[in-house]
């Protein structure tokens, strides 16, 4: 039965955009890997090694390149909304390439920070921004479907990019991986890229017509979009915001100081390490399941606030059992949180705000989430130099977890008429 409905939904989706254009969206969130924690810090031992850096001073250079690319993020970001969707996928592929290129020649503290900063703007931010406003902004009926789709992305390039990285470690120099991957995006992605987009004026054409005939229309979300600074006056932005804040600092956190987890724990780093691919699979499915039903409901309402609840439990399992059978349970629980929040954080905004301004509501959003991101490994680092364990930070990120269920509880989820600014 399941399996028919979501055949039907897919079928359905089809008939709203072609399937070229899903994997439009499902390519770059993929290629975002390039930008994403889980793979840079596969080369933490090469660069501390090569460069001459403590771990701490990489941890620091770290969080400020994210700090700084948010910043950006929030004025690039909005460039989504004005530029045509091809020139805008080329230029952040172009970015991602030679901030692969800068990796490969960096030579020292200066030069590490801007091909980190080049990288987690291009990769984790503007990449998985175009992938996730082009399918929110493009779809209607199924975007819960077709954002769920793109999502899977993500998740085989958790599965993909550590583990083919450490195999590549093992036979080739880290500069030579990082010039591969600059030559690989230019030459293979981006033409790939616009293969996917082929087609574009025509969807983009039909986009304008459709906001163009609603602008009158004062109950309709697409002609009437919420512009950024009428968000940041919505009461139900900060009432739902601490709840996207809670995966990208507590996982960030978490798995930045997986070794010390599993040195708390007495686990194996390898066995914690191919705990990854089982949160891949559960991501993907947690990620279908969620897209479909939010097509059907054609709301997130549902899931609002109880998507972070898998999270919460994997706190819980930190905090009570240090045996191995966690290590499963934990990325089980974490996979489906995940999957979860990367459906409804790209379909919730264009549900509440609709979307013509989406690009620079949106950048706001992903930037939020770097930021948490950004503090995670400095905030943690700092507990556990102080003697924190583990498990003490997992309690205090259940509090939290319990804290923004309680903010978001209620607020209803439905797009209204913002007022005049």
């Amino acid at each position: 039965m399941r399996k028919k409905l979501i055949t039907n939904f897919i079928s359905k989706i089809l008939t709203e955009q072609p399937l070229k254009f899903v994997g439009f969206g499902f390519f770059l969130a993929f290629l975002s890997s390039f930008g994403q924690t889980f793979y840079i810090a596969i080369f933490n031992g090469a660069l501390t090694t090569d460069l001459g850096l403590s771990i701490s001073a990489l941890g620091s250079l770290y969080g400020a390149a994210t700090f700084v690319g948010a910043i950006a993020l929030i004025v690039m970001g909005k460039l989504a909304d004005t530029w045509d969707l091809r020139v805008y996928a080329v230029f952040v592929l172009i970015l991602v390439s030679i901030a692969c290129l800068v990796m490969a020649n960096t030579q020292g503290p200066a030069t590490l920070f801007l091909a980190l900063l080049l990288l987690r703007l291009g990769g984790q931010g503007l990449l998985s921004h175009t992938a996730m406003t082009s399918m929110s902004r493009y779809f209607k009926k199924h975007r819960g479907i077709a954002t769920s789709i793109a999502n899977i992305g993500f998740a085989f390039g958790v599965a993909c990019f550590p583990l083919v990285g450490a195999k590549l470690l093992l036979t080739h120099d880290w500069r030579q991986i990082w010039t591969y991957s600059a030559f690989g995006l230019f030459f293979l992605a981006l033409p790939i890229s616009l293969l996917f987009l082929k087609g574009h004026t025509k969807r983009h054409d039909k986009h304008l017509k459709k906001i163009e005939n609603n602008t009158n229309d004062l109950r309709n979300k697409d002609g009437q979009g919420w512009k950024r600074r009428q968000v940041l006056k919505d009461k139900r932005f900060y009432r739902l915001i601490p709840l996207f804040m809670a995966l990208p600092f507590i996982a960030t956190g978490i798995q930045f100081n997986q070794i010390i987890l599993v040195a708390e724990k007495n686990w194996s780093l390898p066995l914690f390490a191919s705990g990854y691919i089982v949160a891949a699979l559960c991501n993907i499915v947690a990620s279908i399941y969620t897209g479909v039903v939010i097509s059907k409901l054609g709301s997130t309402q549902k899931f609002i606030p109880f998507f972070v609840v898998p999270l919460g439990i994997s706190m819980i399992l930190l905090i009570v059992s240090d045996s191995t059978i966690i290590i499963w349970l934990y990325m089980i629980s974490n996979g489906v949180s995940g999957g979860m929040f990367g459906v409804i954080n790209n379909t919730l905004w264009a549900e509440l705000y609709g979307t013509m301004h989406l690009g620079a509501i949106k950048s706001l959003i992903m930037a939020i989430s770097i930021f948490s991101a950004a503090l995670a490994p400095a905030v943690m680092g700092a507990l556990i130099g102080s003697g924190w364990t583990v498990k003490a930070i997992a309690i205090i990120s259940l509090v939290y977890i319990c804290l923004a269920i309680l903010s978001a509880k209620n607020v209803e989820i439905k797009f209204i008429q913002p007022k005049s600014s």
